[in-house]
């Protein structure tokens, strides 16, 4: 593989824009929350309680990720690491700093990408409208907006009691959700700290959040600037 194809496969604009949500095999820490249909939605509730209490009264997350994604016919993972914010009322900045720098802004508006400093590529929701399903979809998995989820996948999830962990599981209702991802999972305890997405390919992505900071306050200038490619 050469260098040109690993910036193809972090990019986040591929797989946001192309639909390339991957996973393979379950991870043998965690438990099967796909044996465990969410019958109860106050059940859920309670599972998430601890998440939920920072949660609720959040309007801007932030923090940094490990994107992890693994090919069926590539041994050596592709690894990326980088910066990402969360605005419910804006949107997703995803801030890719290795293994080079790239930013994507994910709004209701559309997508614009910037690699490297270099010029703004953009897709318009308006005549792509995947990508405001999967502005969507991203900001309520990160956000653990259950009723959101609800909308468009079954749910699923297990309790370990042990240390208070717990995993939700998602598989879509509708196909045209089955093109973003065929199933994914989502892993924490106090917070969310992993996301798993998965299609029938047989391939990997595992997003790993870490030093996450929540904020009650309304964005300001620095965080809204972030929304704000320029233009062309």
């Amino acid at each position: 593989m050469t260098a040109s194809d690993v910036r193809a496969q972090t990019r986040p604009a591929v797989w946001l824009c192309a639909l390339l949500f991957l996973n393979g095999a379950p991870d043998a820490r965690a438990a099967d929350p796909f044996a465990n249909p969410v019958t109860d939605e106050a059940q859920l509730r309670l599972m998430l309680s601890r998440p939920a209490s920072k949660l609720r009264t959040a309007r801007v997350l932030q923090g940094q990720f490990r994107h992890t994604r693994q090919l069926h016919e590539i041994p050596k993972p592709l690894i990326a690491l980088g910066e990402f914010t969360i605005v419910a009322e804006l949107g997703v900045v995803w801030h890719t700093r290795q293994p080079f720098d790239s930013v994507v802004v994910l709004t209701a508006a559309g997508l614009a990408q910037s690699d490297d400093g270099g010029p703004v590529q953009r897709i318009s929701a308006e005549g792509q409208p995947a990508v405001r399903l999967l502005r969507n979809i991203f900001t309520a998995l990160f956000t653990l907006d259950t009723q959101s989820l609800a909308r468009d996948f079954n749910l699923y999830g297990v309790q370990e009691q042990k240390d208070s962990r717990w995993i939700i599981g998602l598989k879509p209702r509708a196909k045209s959700v089955e093109r973003v991802f065929g199933e994914a999972t989502v892993e924490g305890a106090d917070e969310v700290e992993r996301i798993v997405l998965t299609d029938a390919h047989g391939d990997r992505t595992m997003i790993e959040l870490t030093g996450i900071t929540y904020s009650g306050d309304a964005p300001g200038a620095e965080v809204r600037a972030q929304f704000v490619l320029p233009h062309p």
